[in-house]
């Protein structure tokens, strides 16, 4: 069998939020749904556009840090929400490390940084791009709990236009 280019293969979005839980799901991804020869792994990360310490708060939700225009400084800044999202690492570096172990097992794959509320940006990207399978995780909240939080899982069940498989951290 010849192999298959990277727009005939089937779109896999993995999100991913920074935590064990959402590497765990990454690992188990890999191991039980994504074929190498077929596949083409996409990973998401969703860095809320909240204001961070050291910056103004200007009370709108959705605002980055005020900064200056120099791209040195817009890095910064960037690399410091990305590192408050993801517990001390910056997004780039931990999509990086997972985009590496994917290329050591021989599938194709890319990097995506989402800016915005993930209940929000995952139904958005699924939308407005090619993909056949969105993989997230599901924390197990409480249904009160999700109620008042807002679950992204259900969020993206309900409004995301491809399959989409919540795989509940207790059982992997």
């Amino acid at each position: 069998m010849s192999e298959l280019s990277i727009t005939e293969k089937r779109r896999i979005v993995i999100a991913y939020d920074g935590t064990e839980d959402a590497h765990k799901l990454f690992d188990w991804s890999i191991k039980n749904i994504v074929n190498q020869k077929t596949d083409h792994v996409i990973l998401v990360s969703a860095l809320a556009r909240t204001s961070h310490s050291g910056a103004k708060n200007t009370g709108k939700r959705d605002s980055l840090p005020m900064i200056s225009t120099t791209p040195t400084r817009v890095n910064e800044a960037l690399d410091q929400v990305e590192k408050e999202a993801h517990h001390g690492r910056p997004a780039r570096e931990l999509l990086q490390t997972m985009a590496d172990q994917l290329k050591s097992a021989n599938i194709s794959s890319e990097q995506h940084i989402l800016w915005g509320d993930a209940k929000e940006v995952l139904p958005k990207y699924t939308q407005s791009h090619q993909v056949d399978l969105l993989i997230v995780g599901s924390r197990g909240l409480s249904t009160m709990k999700s109620v008042f939080l807002g679950s992204v899982s259900d969020k993206c069940v309900h409004e995301c236009p491809c399959p989409v498989l919540v795989v509940r951290n207790a059982t992997i």
